[in-house]
Formats: structure tokens, C-alpha cells, sequence
């Protein structure tokens, strides 16, 4: 029972933002639109892919006979070269050009600061648990949950969920002076509340082409400069940093559903069921990005920080 306690609240303290929440919501449904990046992870490192091609062109060869040294002596000086057997003058070669030079097209190199990890005892200990909980519970129930729940009510669960955050990415892009987000955020949410059936469906994307905004406060902090913090694994929410911990508290304030749930069993039982609905969306995702990693742990740290910086620059 008291387990059990512990866990409601935790569920219900923090909104539900763990290692599958760091996934784009959308990679597992709409893709390929909603997936810009794919990423590689090899043990503590995260390597974005670019195809490399090389053209090398050799010279056309020319037919040149075996040389005489008397015969072809050096001319001395206002000698006619004219009728002489003279090598023939090279060619220019069409494609003689660097096939390392810099791509004028090319995108610009993302610059990711690291994260320090003080506390990598503690962490990987909690890391541990909190993948127990996932191997041992949520990943089963998820499967089954799935497999008898039809997708598009799967979405429409996550959709109303999404709009219960308006007043956060509302807030966070205004503080960073993202108005054109801003903007999109209200539009998205009147839109979709009258007429996507109170935000089961997503209107504004799929009839108006008004695409979703992924903002949060810890996104805000650190737009202004602060920097993350040691990075931390929180017990069931998972990978977190100082700053986005700090964040998390702030966007906890602002959904609604923390001054106007019900009750306290009620909102535990609704974030667990968020939890448990998003995690059916990326089951098979967070087996391959384990199953490809030497060291999970560091490869789910790596995944996780550079996500979050990204979100930030972008």
C-alpha cells in the first residue's frame, strides 16, 4: 500500500514526460513527416548520418612512345619546336574539381554542449528500477492495452491530453518571443476544441495545416542562457537535467488538470493512463534504441540531452 502511495504521487506531482515522452509525439504515427533526424547511437555517442558521395574522374591517358634522350633534347634557344615530335599540350580536365569542397547547401552544424553526470551511481541506479518498471509493467500492459485499444482512440486520448499543455507552450514561446508560435498554439486550440470535438481531434493540423508546437519552460530557461545542470534520472519520469526538473514544476502549475481534476485518486489514475497510452505509440522504438546501444544507459543519456538542446536552438 505504501508503494503504491508513493507511486500516485509521484504520477501525480510531475507530468508524465519520461524516456518515450522524449520521442517526438508523432515519429510512431505520421512518419516520415515527423521524423527530420534519424539517429545512430553507438555506445555514448550519437552520430547523425549525411551520405557522402565522391566523384573521381581520372584523366583521359594520353599514347606517349618511350622517349629518346638524344632525341628529345632540350631546344637550345629560338629553336623551332614546329614539326618536332613535342608531347602533346594536356588537356584541361572538365571535372577537375575538388570533390571535397564545402557544400554551399549544406545544413548548418548544430553545436551540443555536454551535460555533466556527477551523480552516475545514483542515476544508474534509479535507471535500473525505473526499466524494471517499464520491462515488467508498463511495456506488457502497453502491448496488450494496444492490441485491444483501435489507434485512431489511442490518438484522440493523446490529443486531449496535448491540449491540456496550450497554457504552457503558450507561455514559453512568448517568453522567448516565438510569436508566430505563440500564435499557432492559440489558433491550434480554439480550432481544435470547437470544432475537433473538444480536442479528440486534431483539426488544425490535418484540415488547416497549422502544425503543433513543442514548447515547454525548461525550453525557455534555457533559450535565455541557463544552462542545464548536472543531469539527473528521476524515479518513473526518467532522463531530466536540473533546468528541465525546474521546468517540469512550472509547467505542472500551469496544466489545468492540476487545479480542476477531480481528486487525488482520479488525476493518479488519469496521468497513469496518459502514461500507459503514450507508451503504446513507441514500443517499438525504445526496443531498437536499446537493443543498438553497448551501454543503454549512456546511449538513453546521450539520445535525451542532444533532443533537448535541439529543441532549444530550433
Amino acid at each position: 500500500m505504501g508503494f503504491f502511495l508513493i507511486f500516485s504521487v509521484i504520477f501525480f506531482t510531475f507530468p508524465a514526460n519520461p524516456l518515450w515522452a522524449q520521442l517526438d509525439p508523432d515519429d510512431a504515427i505520421n512518419s516520415p513527416d515527423e521524423i527530420p533526424v534519424y539517429w545512430t547511437v553507438v555506445h555514448h555517442e550519437t552520430v547523425m548520418v549525411e551520405d557522402i558521395v565522391v566523384s573521381q574522374v581520372a584523366p583521359v591517358l594520353q599514347s606517349v612512345p618511350a622517349l629518346d634522350i638524344e632525341e628529345t633534347a632540350l631546344p637550345l634557344e629560338g629553336q623551332d619546336l614546329e614539326g618536332s615530335d613535342a608531347l602533346p599540350e594536356e588537356s584541361a580536365d572538365p571535372f577537375d574539381d575538388d570533390p571535397f569542397e564545402e557544400d554551399p547547401f549544406a545544413a548548418e552544424e548544430v553545436v551540443i554542449p555536454s551535460i555533466a553526470d556527477p551523480f552516475q551511481g545514483f542515476n544508474r541506479a534509479v535507471y535500473g528500477v525505473n526499466d524494471g518498471i517499464y520491462e515488467y509493467f508498463m511495456r506488457p500492459v502497453a502491448e496488450t492495452y494496444r492490441g485491444v485499444v483501435n489507434e485512431d482512440f489511442r490518438m484522440a486520448i493523446r490529443n486531449i491530453f496535448n491540449n491540456a499543455l496550450i497554457p504552457t507552450k503558450f507561455l514559453s514561446s512568448l517568453v522567448q518571443g516565438k510569436w508566430d508560435k505563440a500564435g499557432r498554439v492559440i489558433s491550434r486550440g480554439l480550432i481544435n476544441i470547437i470544432f475537433g470535438v473538444g480536442g479528440a481531434l486534431d483539426v488544425a493540423g490535418q484540415e488547416y495545416g497549422i502544425e503543433d508546437v513543442d514548447e515547454d519552460f525548461a525550453q525557455a530557461l534555457g533559450f535565455h542562457g541557463i544552462p542545464s545542470g548536472p543531469y539527473i534520472v528521476l524515479p518513473l519520469l526518467g532522463p531530466s537535467s536540473v533546468r528541465h526538473t525546474v521546468g517540469r514544476a512550472v509547467d505542472m502549475v500551469l496544466n489545468p488538470l492540476f487545479f480542476f481534476s477531480p481528486g487525488f485518486w482520479e488525476s493518479a489514475a488519469m496521468t497513469g493512463g496518459n502514461m500507459i497510452n503514450g507508451v503504446t505509440f513507441y514500443i517499438d522504438d525504445i526496443k531498437a534504441l536499446k537493443e543498438g546501444a553497448i551501454d543503454p544507459y549512456e546511449s538513453i543519456q546521450d539520445f535525451y540531452h542532444q533532443r533537448r538542446e535541439i529543441l532549444i536552438q530550433n
